[in-house]
């Protein structure tokens, strides 16, 4: 089918390139008109051979998946310009966001961490999983008597209880970083020693 596809492009191309050129030797007062008819139609015909994927080997799927890839690409890119444009006006840091949210196992320290954080931008899900493996190696039962520190972000009792999530058990993984992600959104994650 891709074959006779291609034999017909060709032979279009040439019955088209072949009657302009009788057109230009045949009379002479259209003759600018044909050949500018002749060039733009050869152009054409040989960038949509370029562009449109004719061979049905696996090329077509894997043009339309390079042309799907790109598409996310920039999506992702926008939703990164709005993140930062939005922690911009919001007072927060930003640090230079990768190129995507990782993904994890379903309900591993990862996970919730990345859930946490993923409303707030790529970035901030990097700081968040950088932060929680400095603080407590994924620990959401650390514990650190120096202060004392608490759970997964290592929560002053104090400061815990002052985020929404207080009401909750400072050693639940969910309610730790939640509580994390909100103070970053918050503009507080200066109060962390890791970062």
């Amino acid at each position: 089918m891709s074959q006779m596809l291609r034999i017909a492009t060709l032979a279009l191309a040439f019955v088209v390139a072949g009657g302009a050129t009788l057109a230009i030797h045949g009379q002479q007062r259209t003759a600018p008109r044909a050949a500018q008819a002749a060039v733009t139609l050869s152009h054409l015909n040989v960038e949509s051979l370029s562009a449109v994927p004719i061979e049905s080997s696996g090329r077509v799927e894997q043009w339309e998946n390079r042309r799907l890839l790109a598409a996310e690409a920039a999506a992702a890119a926008q939703a990164a310009a709005d993140a930062k444009a939005r922690a911009g006006r919001a007072g927060v840091q930003v640090s230079p966001a990768p190129a995507s949210i990782p993904s994890y196992p379903a309900g591993s320290i990862q996970d919730i961490i990345t859930k946490a954080f993923t409303p707030l931008g790529a970035a901030a899900v990097a700081w968040g999983l950088r932060v929680a493996k400095c603080e407590s190696g994924y620990n959401p039962r650390a514990y650190n008597p120096a202060g004392p520190y608490y759970g997964l972000f290592q929560f002053l009792m104090s400061t815990f209880k002052a985020t929404p999530f207080g009401g909750q058990d400072i050693y639940d993984p969910v309610a730790n970083a939640g509580a994390a992600a909100w103070k970053y959104s918050q503009g507080g994650a200066g109060a962390w020693g890791c970062r």
